[in-house]
């Protein structure tokens, strides 16, 4: 009975944790813009491709994004999951081909007010490619 009590116990706050997590990511990522200061595909580190774009991250789980001086704008959402056992940070950009790349559902490594660390493991071949936001 102890045993089933512990485990029980250990669930809730395994669950209170995941959720307590959800809502430090979703409070700290509405506020100001981000940039990308990592992004690796296959091994490839292609940040360059993201050089002055700055992200902004709405309530509402749209995210627009401003590339350099351009004045076009670009418009995706992001929303945040609890799997099994971690959190998954989910974007999704229909274009420009360099954003669509960033659609993912993105595993949290970890995070700050000022940080966000994501990891994403391929299906097909397991490699690892890596994304990482701070706040300008």
């Amino acid at each position: 009975m102890k045993i089933i009590g512990l485990a029980l116990v250990t669930l809730v706050f395994a669950a209170s944790c995941k959720k307590q997590t959800i809502n430090k990511i979703e409070d700290s990522i509405v506020e100001g813009e981000w940039k990308v200061t990592l992004f690796q595909e296959d091994g490839n580190n292609e940040t360059s491709d993201y050089t002055d774009y700055r992200f902004k991250f709405n309530s509402d789980g749209t995210v627009t994004v401003q590339p350099g001086m351009l004045t076009v704008t670009y418009t995706g959402t992001w929303k945040t999951e609890k799997d099994s056992d971690h959190v998954d940070f989910i974007l999704n950009f229909a274009m420009p081909a360099n954003l669509e790349e960033l659609s993912d559902d993105w595993e949290v490594l970890s995070q700050s007010k000022t940080k966000l660390e994501l990891e994403d493991v391929s299906g097909g071949d397991g490699s690892i490619d890596k994304l990482t936001f701070e706040k300008i």
